[in-house]
């Protein structure tokens, strides 16, 4: 008999496959026909404009991966360089010093905090990801008394930043179970690191997104005891492509080429899911396996401001922001 991680394992694998089959081959010539058109402008990376982007290796950053190997940043005219970090705020003095031109999966929370208390000046060039079905959740070990969002209350939870979209999200879900989101004690554990942290009890649950959702519940059997991307949270956005605006202000025409070419891989994304999964082993520590049985955040293909209000807004309800904001002057046009 297959162990439980085995049994959830063998049980989304059918319908990953089937989601992945529809858009191969739109997926190969999409391919095929980036690669021909990148040979034939024949442009030297002396001849095109460097750009520094800062990349979370997460599933949300893909779309960068996608623009570098299918050319779309050299159409425009742009000499990609990706800088891994951690955690997107890590690279935020990189971007401020002009080290880092562009941070992808740059967390709203934290990015739109700064800008309200002063200490950054940003805009965003382009939307990132909106929270998806499953792909973003707390998870605990079985057989310790936490199976349900009412065990969480005084316990300690794996953040990869505090606060940020994961504390926002987790608070205002916890309320909503009627759970005092006081109780909870955040612990800053990367991503990468959650898995094992949680395996060897130095917390309690992770609050976790895929790839690395998937890996925890095969490798360590951890169930899903809260969903962050439900009810009052559902769909909310989480990220986007910010750089400094003294930078967007400088280097206009730099910033719409990026903002062209990464809509263009966020379209793919979107749609090509078998893009996807061949890309995310390349530049993450997973399995051929578990990309194939994540789950996928939206990949947004246009900047509107109203999505993004609804981050500022329950922000302002949570206690993260202390007045209004209005993140309209914030978007590149």
């Amino acid at each position: 008999m297959p162990s439980p991680a085995a049994a959830r394992l063998l049980q989304r694998f059918p319908r990953r496959l089937l989601a992945a089959a529809t858009p191969v081959l739109v997926a190969a010539a999409t391919v095929a026909g980036c690669g021909s058109s990148t040979a034939a402008t024949g442009t030297t990376a002396a001849a095109l404009t460097p750009v520094t982007v800062a990349v979370v290796p997460l599933a949300d950053a893909v779309p960068v991966y996608i623009a570098q190997q299918d050319g779309y940043f050299k159409r425009v005219g742009l000499n990609m360089t990706i800088k891994v970090t951690a955690q997107s705020t890590a690279a935020t003095a990189d971007m401020v010093h002009g080290s880092v031109d562009v941070i992808a999966s740059a967390n709203y929370v934290n990015f739109f905090a700064g800008q309200a208390k002063g200490t950054l000046n940003i805009k965003v060039l382009a939307a990132g990801t909106a929270c998806g079905t499953g792909t973003e959740a707390v998870l605990a070990l079985p057989g310790l008394g936490i199976a349900t969002p009412a065990g969480l209350a005084g316990k300690s939870i794996a953040v990869n930043i505090d606060p940020n979209i994961q504390t926002l999200t987790i608070n205002r879900q916890l309320q909503a179970d009627g759970v005092s989101a006081a109780s909870v004690h955040y612990v800053v554990i990367p991503f990468a690191r959650m898995t094992e942290a949680l395996k060897a009890h130095q917390v309690d649950a992770i609050s976790e997104v895929e790839p690395f959702l998937s890996q925890a519940e095969v490798s360590a059997d951890a169930q899903v005891v809260l969903q962050q991307c439900t009810g009052p949270t559902g769909g909310i956005p989480l990220d986007g492509y910010i750089s400094a605006a003294a930078w967007a202000a400088a280097h206009p025409a730099t910033a719409r080429a990026f903002q062209h070419a990464i809509e263009q891989a966020q379209a793919v994304a979107a749609t090509n899911r078998a893009v996807v999964e061949k890309l995310l082993p390349t530049y993450m520590p997973i399995t051929k396996q578990i990309a194939s049985i994540v789950n996928l955040n939206t990949y947004e293909t246009s900047l509107d401001a109203v999505p993004l209000q609804r981050v500022a807004d329950l922000m302002q309800k949570g206690g993260m922001l202390a007045r209004p904001f209005n993140v309209s002057p914030l978007l590149f046009r």
